[in-house]
């Protein structure tokens, strides 16, 4: 689990920055459309990090926890609204979901990488 624990780290700071850095120069260019790759690059990846974190056996810190009841439903909500979106009633009961999340994201986003360096560090100190 050290070896997830280090390459998850900096996979997510790598992706993050990255990312982060092509958004706000895209930006600044004039490609407002470019802010998505930032919602959907770093949450795909952040997604597939916490699913995998779920599946092993250790003690899920408070943020984790939080991170994965304000981020899950975001994805299926996507997905029914997609199947869903020609339905007004289903489409205006499926969009709240990701329209609330486009606010506080960014700043769940902050917080996973942090605690991802806190597992990071944990699994650090266990011999």
């Amino acid at each position: 689990m050290k070896t997830f624990a280090k390459n998850d780290f900096y996979f997510q700071l790598t992706i993050f920055v990255v990312i982060s850095i092509t958004v706000i120069i895209a930006l600044l260019a004039g490609n407002e459309k470019i802010i998505w790759l930032f919602y959907f690059g770093i949450g795909i990846s952040q997604l597939v990090s916490y699913l995998i974190r779920c599946s092993y056996n250790y003690k899920k810190s408070l943020i984790f926890k939080i991170y994965g009841y304000l981020i899950l439903p975001i994805f299926p909500s996507l997905i029914l609204l997609a199947i869903f979106g020609n339905i007004d009633t289903a489409a205006g009961v499926f969009i709240v979901i990701p329209i609330i999340s486009f606010f506080y994201s960014p700043i769940l986003a902050v917080l996973y990488l942090i605690d991802c360096h806190s597992f990071y560090k944990s699994q650090k100190q266990k011999p």
